[in-house]
């Protein structure tokens, strides 16, 4: 028996008042009219013939004919044997399957009551059952009458139906949004999946499973999941994502090829607690064709950077903030990694023209390149065509054949001439970590397009939405298809576990809290808000100082023009320190996972001298990661964290504010004098600080190119006002002063023909993301 508040006796007219938003009022007539339950009444009818009797009172008490006629019908009707068909023969002949508007009306009320009073929400043992209770029963359906029913009343609580959320998509991020979303709602949201790269496929035992075909595209790349994300995930979500053995490269975080992540969550997604809440479909959806996926509340774009919901429902509220190009070679090594872990972390952040993420477990990812403009449209195969991930290129073998599964039309053009400079550079990149032209796979360029949306979440159009029951629907986007970011720094996929788990955390909340009651837009602000939160902290501080760095194409291919000013024999050791002291400070970090290694520079120069001196120049131009100005706190879903980490979350931002307030207290030194501007102490990572969004990512002015000097744009704001990088401790005494460059200052290229090791003083602070300059020698 549904729980009921007793008759609560009101002054006529007086309206009654519910204590929750799901509590459902009901006049006292309704509980006359279905008589007395008590089964020790003489009154022993059926709640069929209950219902039935009950809709003809309703009936009389119609005004509109149509209704009383469509009524009598229903009830009439011999093939309507139960409580449920009768609400279902209503739910399409009368409402036609669909609600005009989200209020509620009297016949509404009247069939939730003869619902609720023969206990039909409580024993959903079929679709049909199912079907009648998410619609007269709908999540976002006001619960009451305006105004509510005055005098004597009894108050039963509201079931409400599932809420259904279809995606679009089969990736990481989809499947991670899967995941939360049912684990959150625990039955209350039904979540359907669209993937035109599934099959289902039958096991020896006869169960039907949906997995990938061999000749599905899948993605090979090693991605770097942090500790903080993947420690909101559920127990059993984390032990299904690294099968009990994650892979410690980077300090608090573990490196997993995408395709594992995919065939893990997919496989966990159909684990049988989920049987029922989670659908997959084995299709492909577009805009054209949306009508197909039937009913849902809520539409997720979660299909990638190309994303066609993006395209079609937030058209105009893009922003594009940069754009790079990168190389992907991908390698399989069955016997590992050539070099240690350790040792290519510390080879990968010493500069930010190559960058190699891997896994050791299985000797399998990718190797990516920066690319100039110039370069990027040389990355063709033979036949004249780009290569990308639908048609990859690939090298010859030893022997001159061409690898299996290729057409001779797509060996990499590059490669057939081994004596040019870019070949050197594609070449030396392979020798930086130990790898040989042979474990090469395939071949593709990726451009990095650094965008967002400006909201994350927008009402579907009525002409988009005809087979939806209500009035409208929301539509939102997670992961790359709302945002992507430069992958060099990464946290892409990062990014998309948390948008899943903040879009589950929000859902349930809303829906928990009554805010889906109308569908209003502001239902999923606390989404939105994170989707646009997490954006400025990916963007800001990962992303854009990388472009303005060496990121993109114009920025790259002016300092690739200027490398020869570096000298040979100096740009091996600028390398060198760098990574050397990079390699120390990561080893004295609790949460370094690897032995300390005491050899790294003779390590390091037994690598780097196998490299072509131009190599070793676009390296060191290239510059060191801007760590430092990416440190700061995570933008975290809130709800998804548990209390310890919440805590130490919560610790980290106050200690980061306490900085800040600490520098802001401190006065500021007077302003640099004739030139001379105060030491730096960074070591190859810009300062904390600086408000304001970065500065524009427009290539270095013509001006600057023709003119004899090299300008960098900003890397970071924090070091705005330094455009010019002169010799550390100027404005000090000194023994002996250095000889001047043009213009009163030492230049670049001065201070790099010493025939020595640099000391670390100016290392750190030649390597640190200020603006240098090069004079014209």
């Amino acid at each position: 028996m549904p729980t009921a508040i007793p008759f609560r006796k009101r002054d006529p007219g007086v309206a009654a008042q519910t204590a929750s938003f799901n509590d459902i009022v009901f006049p006292k007539i309704y509980e006359e009219a279905w008589g007395s339950s008590d089964p020790n009444s003489l009154d022993q009818r059926t709640d069929f013939d209950r219902a039935r009797i009950f809709l003809m009172r309703i009936a009389n008490m119609t005004p509109d004919p149509l209704i009383i006629q469509e009524l009598r019908n229903i009830v009439s009707n011999p093939q309507n044997k139960t409580v449920q068909a009768l609400a279902t023969a209503i739910q399409h002949r009368i409402f036609g399957n669909s609600h005009g508007s989200f209020a509620t009306t009297p016949l509404m009320q009247s069939v939730r009551f003869m619902l609720l009073k023969s206990r039909v929400p409580e024993l959903i043992l079929s679709d049909r059952t199912r079907s009648v209770v998410d619609f007269f029963f709908d999540p976002t359906l006001e619960r009451n009458l305006n105004p509510l029913p005055t005098g004597e009343v009894s108050v039963y609580k509201y079931v409400p139906g599932r809420l259904k959320v279809a995606i679009i998509g089969g990736g990481p991020t989809a499947l991670a949004s899967a995941i939360a979303i049912a684990e959150k709602g625990a039955g209350s949201v039904e979540v359907h999946m669209y993937e035109k790269r599934w099959v289902e496929k039958q096991l020896p035992n006869g169960e039907i499973v949906v997995d990938y075909p061999p000749t599905a595209r899948r993605r090979d790349q090693v991605v770097t999941l942090q500790d903080s994300v993947t420690s909101l995930l559920s127990r059993p979500s984390y032990q299904a994502l690294f099968a009990g053995r994650p892979e410690r490269v980077w300090p608090g975080s573990a490196n997993i090829q995408i395709r594992k992540v995919e065939d893990r969550f997919l496989k966990r997604v159909q684990d049988p607690e989920f049987q029922g809440l989670v659908f997959l479909h084995c299709e492909g959806v577009t805009r054209e064709d949306l009508a197909k996926v039937g009913d849902f509340h809520v539409l997720l774009g979660a299909d990638g950077a190309a994303s066609w919901v993006r395209q079609s429902y937030f058209h105009g509220y893009e922003n594009e903030r940069g754009r790079s190009y990168a190389l992907g070679l991908a390698f399989d090594r069955p016997a590992g990694l050539p070099w240690s872990q350790s040792l290519n972390v510390f080879l990968t952040l010493g500069q930010t023209r190559y960058l190699l993420n891997a896994s050791d477990h299985d000797g399998r990812g990718y190797l990516n390149m920066q690319l100039t403009e110039e370069e990027w449209h040389k990355m063709l195969s033979v036949d004249g065509q780009p290569v990308h991930f639908g048609r990859p290129g690939c090298f010859r073998k030893p022997d001159g054949s061409i690898p299996e599964g290729f057409e001779p039309s797509q060996v990499f053009a590059p490669s057939e001439d081994r004596s040019s400079p870019l070949w050197t550079s594609i070449s030396d990149g392979l020798k930086l970590f130990g790898f040989k032209d042979e474990e090469v796979i395939n071949v593709v360029r990726i451009p990095i397009v650094v965008q967002a949306v400006r909201e994350g979440v927008q009402l579907l159009p009525p002409q988009d939405s005809i087979n939806v029951k209500r009035p409208h629907a929301l539509v939102a986007v997670a992961g790359d298809a709302a945002m992507t970011v430069h992958f060099w720094p990464g946290r892409g996929l990062n990014s998309g576990i948390k948008a899943g788990l903040s879009l589950g955390d929000e859902l349930v909340h809303a829906l928990n809290s009554g805010k889906f009651i109308g569908m209003p837009i502001n239902a999923m602000k606390e989404y939105n808000d994170f989707i646009l939160k997490l954006q400025g902290r990916e963007h800001d501080k990962r992303s854009i100082p990388i472009l303005n760095q060496s990121g993109s194409p114009e920025m790259l291919g002016w300092l690739l023009q200027k490398a020869n000013s570096v000298p040979d024999a100096v740009a091996i050791e600028w390398l060198i320190g760098a990574m050397t002291q990079i390699a120390d400070r990561l080893q004295r970090r609790d949460d370094w996972s690897y032995d300390f290694v005491e050899n790294v520079e003779p390590q390091l120069r037994i690598v780097l001298r196998q490299l072509a001196p131009l190599t070793l120049k676009e390296m060191a131009v290239s510059f060191p990661w801007p760590t430092r100005e990416m440190a700061g706190a995570e933008v975290l879903p809130i709800r998804s964290m548990k209390a310890e980490e919440k805590q130490k979350w919560l610790n980290n931002l106050w200690g980061l504010l306490k900085d800040e307030k600490s520098k802001d207290s401190r006065a500021a030194p007077p302003p640099p004098q004739n030139g001379d501007r105060p030491t730096s102490s960074a070591r190859f990572e810009a300062p904390k600080g600086g408000k304001a969004r970065p500065a524009s990512l427009m290539p270095p002015s013509r001006d600057s190119l023709d003119s004899g000097s090299l300008r960098r744009s900003n890397a970071t704001q924090s070091v705005r006002h330094s455009r010019n990088l002169s010799v550390p401790g100027e404005g000090a005494p000194r023994a002996r002063s250095p000889s001047p460059g043009p213009g009163g200052e030492v230049s670049l290229s001065r201070m790099l023909t010493v025939h020595k090791k640099p000391p670390s003083s100016v290392l750190g602070d030649a390597l640190s993301l200020a603006l240098f300059r090069v004079e014209a020698e």
